[in-house]
């Protein structure tokens, strides 16, 4: 009786911890919505997913908010549809740009205490307490929680889908491959790319069995396909019905392709990505933007295939940019665009490279190999989309929820350590 009245405040007091750390993590947020982006208007992808909320909350469906009439998937659909209920409260105070922040905020709160929960499955409390940490101070994190942009859901997904797969590998349980499938088909209706993650979630699950056990393995990729296809399908299935060309995710890729092959990106500044290569293309007035994007999608890879020879240097160059490690500038100054103050941008270039360390360490400390996979199997994809498409740093952000549990791990290492020394030094 007395080892659960023990656990429980073992429990009680791990939470009210976590709950300490959440509320600072809370205040960082507000403090950013509050007292830096309040008076600031939407600008970049912020200005859709806003516009696209109120425009739900006044009744026409993802229809061109800048466009009456016209069917709109410029982004997937989830970051507006969370922001529709708030912004469908708020539209007639006038405030309903703070109060799509605010939410936001709330989102990434709930961030915290994801990642907090997969430190501590995998490393115990300690390790999960400043996984929260990290998460609560990484300016990476936080200023997205500041602005309007899909990276914030697209964080918590993540988390949420790790600590299903880790959940999985220790229970072997259905149900986490259901609540697996479901996650990875809200990330593909969050950022269109993720869809990559159900193919190496169904890897996962084939790939964590023993070799002999085929049947096994097919039914459980079966579960996370299926489910993941019953989150996506009416979406598809809808907008197969209101453009003229197939769509289905977005229309964004063709604008996406345009920008990232052109004069600037390949010779100018190389690596980047340019919003006005893409208007280059010519657009029949009467074109939706289905039709749209499958112009700017062809001038994209008729560039691409014209200047092949040049694309490798093009290619090391988005590398470096997605992973910090040149033309910091550069995206700094792009991110100032998308509403993100450098200060903010050079803060978290320098935390990414002291996660970076204590990443290292963490990586050796946590011996088991399937779950090294799962926390690193999203950085490989995240390059892959830099080197084809944009290399903002922001894209890195799903691939960061395990670099942050991995330098929890390290952190927790090297501060138990320098304890171990100090007792050392006194005993002597």
């Amino acid at each position: 009786m007395g080892s659960v009245v023990l656990m429980k405040s073992m429990w009680q007091s791990w939470w009210r911890r976590l709950s300490a750390i959440a509320g600072f993590g809370l205040l960082v947020r507000l403090a950013f919505v509050l007292g830096v982006t309040r008076f600031d208007q939407p600008v970049g992808d912020q200005l859709y997913y806003s516009a696209q909320a109120l425009t739900n909350a006044q009744g026409r469906w993802f229809e061109q908010p800048f466009a009456q009439g016209m069917p709109a998937a410029d982004h997937p659909p989830l970051t507006s549809l969370i922001l529709t209920p708030i912004s469908w409260v708020t539209e007639s105070s006038g405030s309903f740009i703070t109060a799509q922040r605010l939410m936001m905020v709330i989102i990434g709160v709930a961030s915290i205490v994801v990642v907090a929960m997969i430190g501590r499955l995998l490393a115990g409390d300690t390790v999960g307490l400043i996984a929260a940490a990290i998460t609560a101070l990484y300016a990476n994190v936080w200023v997205n929680d500041g602005l309007i942009m899909a990276e914030t859901p697209t964080f918590l997904l993540v988390a949420i889908a790790t600590l299903m797969a880790l959940m999985h590998r220790r229970q072997h349980d259905g149900k986490y491959l259901v609540g697996l499938g479901a996650t990875a088909g809200l990330l593909a209706l969050t950022r269109p790319e993720l869809l990559l993650v159900t193919v190496l979630l169904v890897f996962f699950v084939i790939g964590v069995h023993r070799a002999d056990d085929v049947k096994r393995r097919l039914k459980y990729a079966a579960i996370v396909l299926f489910a993941a296809l019953i989150v996506i399908a009416p979406w598809v299935i809808w907008n197969q019905s209101r453009f003229s060309d197939s769509v289905y995710i977005s229309t964004n890729d063709g604008l996406t392709l345009a920008g990232a092959n052109c004069d600037k990106t390949y010779y100018n500044d190389v690596g980047s990505w340019d919003i006005w290569c893409a208007y280059e293309t010519t657009i029949p007035k009467d074109a939706d933007a289905s039709r749209a994007s499958t112009l700017m999608r062809h001038d994209g890879l008729s560039y691409w295939g014209d200047h092949i020879t040049r694309y490798p240097v093009v290619a090391a160059a988005r590398i470096a940019r997605v992973l910090s490690v040149g033309f910091i500038g550069s995206n700094n100054n792009a991110a100032t665009f998308e509403g993100r103050p450098k200060w903010v941008s050079l803060l978290g270039v320098l935390q990414f490279w002291l996660i970076i360390v204590a990443t290292a360490f963490g990586l050796r400390k946590l011996a088991n190999r399937i779950d090294q996979i799962i926390l690193l199997v999203l950085l490989p994809m995240i390059v892959l989309v830099a080197m084809v498409a944009n290399a903002y740093v922001r894209f890195r952000l799903p691939a960061e929820v395990g670099l942050i549990v991995l330098a929890a791990i390290g952190l927790n290492h090297l501060l138990n350590a320098k304890q171990k020394q100090k007792a050392s030094c006194a005993s002597e």
